[in-house]
């Protein structure tokens, strides 16, 4: 994972309370993840593609102000993150990390998507 404004990495090492920030549909993957490698989590979830405020900012730094352990962080997604960097000044002073989205195709079907993507581009005709 990487910071939202210093792009720096970051890797979770198990000590960490983290504050985990979502706007996604499905948050159990990512849940089931910082279950496995933090210490413990807090949470606070959006409605699906939710375009945060100024208001969920001053949400989420009281929440992060009420951990009380030193070693504490916020973790978004990527697709939260997009949404969120409107507020990067705002942002500065707080330990938020970005999750990055991983893509791969089932069944072994990422060689035919590329095919597919490959013929069309090749066969791709302007309208005039």
């Amino acid at each position: 994972m990487y910071h939202i404004n210093t792009k720096k990495n970051y890797r979770l090492d198990g000590k960490e309370e983290v504050l985990l920030i979502t706007g996604i549909a499905n948050p159990r993957p990512l849940k089931a993840l910082l279950e496995e490698h933090t210490k413990t989590y807090n949470f606070i979830q959006y409605p699906d593609h939710h375009i945060f405020t100024i208001d969920d900012l001053k949400e989420i730094r009281k929440k992060f102000r009420q951990i009380e352990s030193p070693d504490k962080i916020i973790i978004t997604t990527e697709k939260d993150a997009v949404r969120l960097i409107k507020f990067n000044t705002d942002l500065a002073d707080l330990p938020l990390y970005v999750i990055p989205v991983w893509h791969h195709f089932l069944f072994g079907e990422a060689g035919k998507f590329n095919e597919l993507v490959i013929n069309f581009i090749n066969n791709f005709r302007q309208v005039e």
